[in-house]
């Protein structure tokens, strides 16, 4: 008997080993809060951080009166402190993306803002490029995450968020 494959497949193609994560968090803009408050994302684990020194995050959050400003790492540091030395901060490339979050099935190819802030209103989604440190000993260092801001809490400065990421360096798949 004869194997056939669709012309769309390639059997000898990388294939994605773990399955895209999707979580709903909570962060504080970087101002009008104490230091110690979770400010920053990290793509490559999915948590919340504190932004700090160690630049264990990859975007920062901060609120402008309505609209919310997310901050690439690079841009509040070009250097972080890790392991008692200093290296680069990562790059990460931003992208305000039209649609609804869930029609964003892939990461586009181009079109990312590298390093540079994007100002969004809630429900506007944003698509981010990481060059991650979960991805060093990969073929591609390159990890691809889309978040959205559902809703804020003015006085506390809560940013109220959902993210969907792919832990598969290199793919751009969603779903």
């Amino acid at each position: 008997a004869l194997a056939t494959t669709s012309a769309c497949d390639d059997p000898f193609g990388l294939k994605a080993t773990v399955s895209t994560r999707g979580d709903t968090l909570v962060a504080y803009a970087m101002t009008g809060t104490p230091a110690s408050y979770a400010s920053g994302f990290n793509a490559g684990t999915g948590a919340v951080v504190r932004v700090g020194p160690d630049i264990a995050f990859d975007v920062a959050f901060d609120l402008e009166a309505d609209k919310i400003r997310v901050i690439p790492a690079r841009l509040i540091s070009p250097v972080r402190q890790l392991f008692g030395g200093t290296s680069a901060t990562q790059t990460v490339g931003l992208q305000a993306a039209t649609g609804t979050f869930e029609s964003i099935n892939k990461a586009p190819e181009n079109g990312f803002k590298r390093d540079t802030a994007v100002t969004v209103s809630r429900g506007q989604p944003v698509v981010m490029e990481v060059q991650s440190d979960a991805c060093q000993f990969s073929l591609a260092s390159t990890l691809y995450a889309k978040l959205v801001v559902d809703s804020v809490n003015l006085s506390s400065r809560q940013i109220y968020f959902r993210t969907l990421r792919n832990p598969n360096c290199g793919f751009r798949s969603f779903l």
